[in-house]
């Protein structure tokens, strides 16, 4: 089995550059903002992810401790290129008309992955044992590779056009920009648009508070519930993303996506609160649902107004500028999440703690209860938060307008680059 591994990885890989040198995608600029082979690597990046963590198991035995930090590092960095290439792509594809529900339909796919994933790798685990189930995973990349090979991506217009004086389109491109320029040109892309550096504000700070209530979920589950319960919940959440990618899929949606983007994060922070109110499986059960039913409705909708508002052929990079400063708060809401459950809120209420005669007859007192605490006043805030942002004219009217003509992209000066130079 170990031998078919290596086979398979070798067959993915020897594919993959292949495809890549033989020209077989046109040049131009597309999702990226740069070469259209970054589609593949769309692809590769995830077969260089799986890569990393076969290689990770099979020599784990002589591996330090804490060295699953690399291959984290690595399925990272190949989700960046993955999702900028993948939310791009959509504009490409089809009319504006069809985008809420292409972007429903991303959201069900993800909901479905994250469902099934986990009862799929526990029965393949115990039919075809590790290298069977790594031999698997290593051949669906393949499939992946395979459909960027059949999928004909349209070019973009302004790639079409030939420069000045090329009667056949024949001549270089202009030299491409260096990476600092291009992350440049995101920012100021997004610092120029009206309404999308509110809205981008706005994601950040739901982001942070919803992180900061995944690592809080585990804690408080487990302080009223054992873990068979704490399974059928998060059962719960997988339903509950399920059904709100079907909905998306079923209804294209509004043709304005602001208003049902608000209410939909509204609705989150709803949710959470509903988390800390009482240590009831049900409450927490239906919240867990509710929580997650509006996830990929919210998700949706934003992706559609970035989509509208970013021209296909600035899309890869503002996307990518986006994502960074979206996820930036990630890390900072995780490591703060511990040291504020375990010294701040769990001793809040607990049954001699300092708000217990004040939130206690509300929320009860003992385990958990602080941390059930901390979960209503995220939710509070993230419903707040919505509230007051709905208020913005600017962010009302990012979708009155359609894609704007973006700010010139910085060019390399020619004397530093060689003549013909890429």
């Amino acid at each position: 089995m170990r031998s078919l591994v290596i086979v398979l990885l070798l067959l993915t890989a020897g594919f993959a550059f292949w495809w890549m040198r033989s020209g077989k995608i046109l040049a131009g600029r597309t999702v990226l903002g740069l070469s259209s082979a970054y589609l593949v690597l769309l692809g590769v990046a995830w077969f260089a992810m799986t890569a990393a963590v076969v290689g990770g198991i099979a020599a784990r035995r002589h591996l330090p401790k804490g060295s699953g930090a690399g291959t984290r590092l690595v399925t990272s960095v190949a989700a960046a290129f993955h999702v900028a290439a993948y939310d791009s792509s959509v504009v490409l594809l089809m009319p504006e008309a069809r985008w809420n529900r292409a972007n429903g339909l991303v959201q069900l796919g993800e909901a479905i992955a994250n469902v099934s994933a986990p009862l799929a790798a526990g029965a393949l685990l115990l039919a075809l044992h590790i290298w069977g189930l790594i031999a698997l995973d290593i051949a669906t990349y393949g499939v992946a590779l395979l459909a960027l090979l059949i999928l004909k991506m349209p070019d973009l217009p302004t790639v079409a056009a030939a420069p000045s004086g090329a009667a056949d389109g024949t001549e270089p491109a202009p030299p491409k920009p260096p990476l600092r320029d291009e992350l440049r040109y995101g920012l100021r892309f997004l610092r120029s648009t009206s309404g999308l550096p509110t809205l981008l504000t706005l994601t950040s700070m739901l982001n942070f508070f919803v992180n900061i209530a995944v690592v809080a979920a585990t804690p408080l589950i487990l302080s009223f519930a054992d873990p068979a319960m704490f399974g059928v919940i998060a059962a719960a959440g997988g339903a509950g993303m399920v059904a709100g990618g079907l909905v998306m899929v079923a209804w294209k949606g509004p043709a304005r996506r602001v208003p049902l983007l608000l209410t939909g994060l509204c609705g989150t922070g709803i949710f959470i609160a509903l988390y800390g109110v009482r240590p009831s499986p049900v409450l927490v059960g239906a919240a867990q649902f509710g929580f997650f039913f509006c996830l990929p409705i919210v998700n949706a909708m934003g992706a559609g107004i970035w989509q509208r508002r970013v021209p296909a052929e600035a899309q890869g990079r503002v996307f990518a500028v986006r994502r960074m400063l979206v996820t930036i708060l990630v890390p900072v809401a995780i490591l703060v999440a511990g040291p504020l459950i375990d010294h701040v809120f769990k001793p809040l209420l607990t049954e001699h703690g300092s708000l217990a005669g004040t939130f206690g007859p509300i929320l009860g007192t003992g385990p958990g209860r602080g941390i059930g605490l901390l979960f209503v006043l995220l939710g509070l805030a993230m419903f707040a938060t919505s509230l007051i942002a709905a208020t913005n004219p600017k962010l009302r009217a990012v979708e009155d307008v359609g894609p704007v003509v973006p700010p010139t992209a910085p060019v390399s000066e020619p004397s530093a680059v060689p003549a013909g130079g890429a």
